[in-house]
C-alpha cells in the first residue's frame, strides 16, 4: 500500500513524540532517584490523552479531531510507552523487593 504525501512527516511527529515521552519517564525516574531537580512538563499529547481519560469524554463531540487517524497513532505511541515505562517500573521494584 502506497503511503500518502504526508506520510513521512506524519512518522517524523510520531517518532519525536515517543522521543519526548521517554525523556520524561526518564526524567521521572531520575526524579524518583533524587537526581533531577524538578518535576518535568508532560508532553501536550499525554496531557491532552489523560484529560479526555479522566472526563470520560471524546476529544470532540462526535469525532477525534480533524484527523482521527494521526490522533490515534499518536495514542497508540503513548499506550506502548506508558506500558513499556510500568512495566519498567514493576520490574525494578521486583528487584529492589527480592
Amino acid at each position: 500500500m502506497a503511503r500518502c504525501g504526508g506520510g513521512r512527516f506524519v512518522e517524523g511527529e510520531l517518532e519525536k513524540l515517543r522521543a519526548e515521552l521517554r525523556n520524561y519517564h526518564g526524567v521521572l525516574n531520575e526524579l524518583r532517584e533524587g537526581l533531577h531537580p524538578r518535576i518535568p512538563e508532560k508532553p501536550e499529547a499525554l496531557l491532552l490523552w489523560q484529560q479526555c481519560q479522566a472526563l470520560g469524554l471524546p476529544l470532540v463531540a462526535g469525532g477525534l479531531m480533524d484527523q482521527p487517524h494521526i490522533w490515534l497513532l499518536e495514542v497508540a505511541i503513548i499506550l506502548e510507552e506508558e506500558q513499556l515505562f510500568e512495566l519498567a517500573n514493576r520490574a525494578t521494584g521486583a528487584q529492589s523487593n527480592g
